[in-house]
């Protein structure tokens, strides 16, 4: 079929109820726009105007209903004091946690100046010329770590799952000076014209439990769906890996889009009802990285057939970010199936 809406239209379309031309679809497009532009992922990581010329090119390219402007998830982390290493060709990775003892505790600092510190800038200012270039076309999003995955990148992600036990006071404190941090980024990012989208990987359901995620996590991720919302903007959580013991809990937060990785999509649906957008859920690795057009095709299929007609709306999308170095074949065969499935 061919489009009748912008991706801007029918993603505004989506949010408020209105009918479409066809279901929006939103492969996870972050790092391996840096493939499509043809730059090294450390050049796209840390100079703006190449990662909005990435994303750029890449929306040319694929014709998607949402931009992510997006590197790793220790970027906020990163500038309350945790230290990083860097690859020529690759996201940075965590490498020296700024609380390596409960007594650094006293190392975080008390105030960030989100517009200005560390490579938070380089998001803002690729946002503001993605706006600038295609914002009439398409919807620009900034996706960055909930205060929980932000607090692992404070802490180490095996330290953290300890503290949960052993120390949860302290887990407690790092929770709410993430979340500080974390909302006033998406005080920054709205400024730019761009939605905060939120990321939050070591609350999967495949690292802690739903217990675990009812007492640590959702009380500042509440919060910040929240604020999100306060600022006039949808509210839209991404977690990859296992979600079916907590995504009940996932919505509980407020969101009004839950991207989800693995879990069927029709008992998604069951547990949260028509209270959330779902979004989701072609495998990233197995069928955008290693399987066929083909392959894409027939899981794209399946995903509209679980949840395509069902209320409270759906994006078909990938589960996870699109790997760096995955097919553009593939990525165009997701989009294809867009079409050829989610007319309306």
């Amino acid at each position: 079929m061919i489009d009748t809406l912008t991706p801007r239209q029918r993603m505004t379309a989506l949010l408020s109820g209105q009918p479409l031309d066809r279901l929006p679809c939103v492969p996870l497009i972050m790092n391996h726009a840096a493939r499509v532009a043809g730059v090294p992922v450390r050049q796209y990581v840390e100079d703006p105007t190449v990662m909005a010329a990435a994303h750029i090119a890449a929306y040319r390219r694929y014709r998607h209903d949402l931009i992510g402007i997006f590197a790793d998830t220790c970027i906020l982390s990163e500038v309350l004091g945790s230290k990083l290493k860097y690859f020529d060709d690759d996201v940075p990775r965590l490498d020296v946690p700024l609380v390596g003892d409960p007594a650094d505790m006293a190392r975080l600092p008390s105030t960030i100046d989100v517009r200005s510190a560390g490579r938070l800038p380089v998001y803002l200012e690729a946002a503001r010329q993605c706006v600038a270039e295609i914002g009439d076309e398409v919807l620009i999003s900034c996706c960055y770590p909930a205060p929980f995955s932000t607090a692992a990148g404070l802490r180490g992600t095996d330290q953290l799952a300890r503290d949960l036990y052993k120390n949860p006071a302290m887990v407690h404190q790092l929770l709410e000076r993430s979340l500080k941090v974390a909302c006033d980024f998406a005080d920054a990012v709205v400024e730019v014209g761009a939605i905060p989208v939120i990321v939050d990987p070591v609350a999967s359901g495949s690292v802690i439990s739903r217990k675990a995620f009812e007492t640590f996590v959702l009380p500042t991720l509440s919060r910040l769906m929240a604020h999100i919302k306060s600022l006039g903007m949808p509210a839209v959580l991404h977690i990859c890996g296992r979600s079916e013991t907590i995504i009940e809990a996932m919505a509980d937060s407020g969101a009004t889009v839950l991207s989800v990785d693995v879990i069927d999509l029709s008992r998604a649906r069951q547990l949260v009802g028509s209270r959330v957008c779902l979004m989701g859920n072609v495998r990233a690795s197995e069928t955008l990285l290693c399987g066929s057009a083909g392959d894409v095709r027939a899981e794209a299929r399946a995903c509209v057939k679980a949840c395509g007609d069902s209320p409270g709306g759906f994006i078909l999308a990938t589960g996870c970010e699109v790997p760096i170095e995955a097919p553009p074949q593939n990525v165009e065969a997701l989009m294809a199936a867009a079409r050829a499935f989610g007319g309306r």
